[in-house]
């Protein structure tokens, strides 16, 4: 399974903040795991299937989890994300049976907002472009007129030079939105292989893949649950805020 790269992340790195942060972390409330591509996964068992969750991120305002199903029956497994969902807890050991769920995210949806997201990104694209263009129509105006009006050649340099930056900054803005459109589209792709979606998974076969859950940023502890069959995985989480420095 990869390791996801949120396109915000990369964004965030393109520049320098001193501010301090807060930053959302979400650790399992058991026995430690072992640790593939930089997550921990907890692995829990019953009637020889096998299930293992590893926190993978945030991506924006979602939890993103990474769920394998290692199935060692005799038969085959139904898997279905709509299925998935978590309850919030009072404490690690609270009983949950009163409180609402909060479903996974369809695997659709999400691969709908990122091509939302990108057709923002190419519409403030086309929208620099056009800017672009305006302005310098605008400065190309301003430097013959100045050409005409002076004799000056300090002068005309200048306005040459003005010209020339304002394209630069177009250009260089140009760059950047094309750069994060890139993200992007590599990131939706890993999405699109990666996502658990619906299956019936063999006996002696594993399956795996991400799944979305909604954010609820009041939650200290979350229970997600699985649904595999008759069986039902559940996996407690502490979610907390710390305050980073950069």
């Amino acid at each position: 399974m990869k390791k996801l790269l949120y396109f915000q992340l990369a964004i965030l790195l393109l520049g320098s903040c001193a501010a301090p942060r807060v930053v959302t972390r979400l650790t399992p409330e058991a026995p430690e795991g072992h640790y593939e591509m930089g997550r921990e996964y907890i692995s829990l068992s019953n009637d020889s299937v096998i299930a293992e969750l590893g926190f993978d991120g945030i991506h924006q305002d979602y939890l993103v989890f990474d769920f394998v199903v290692v199935n060692q029956t005799g038969h085959p497994l139904n898997l279905q994300p709509s299925d998935f969902y978590y309850v919030v807890l009072d404490s690690a050991l609270a009983d949950s049976s009163k409180l609402p769920p909060r479903m996974a995210v369809h695997p659709e949806r999400i691969l709908q907002q990122y091509e939302e997201t990108l057709e923002e990104w190419s519409g403030e694209k086309e929208f620099n472009a056009i800017l672009g263009f305006v302005d310098a129509g605008v400065g190309m105006i301003v430097n013959t007129t100045a050409f005409f009006a002076t004799e000056d050649p300090g002068y005309i340099a200048d306005a040459i030079l003005g010209a020339l930056d304002k394209a630069g900054y177009y250009v260089s803005a140009d760059h950047r939105i094309g750069h994060h459109m890139s993200v992007i589209s590599e990131e939706k792709e890993i999405v699109r292989q990666e996502i658990f979606r619906s299956l019936t998974l063999p006996p002696g076969k594993v399956a795996s893949g991400y799944v979305f859950f909604p954010r609820d940023h009041d939650a200290r502890y979350c229970m997600f649950c699985f649904p595999v069959d008759d069986q039902l995985f559940q996996f407690v989480y502490h979610q907390q805020e710390e305050l980073l420095f950069y």
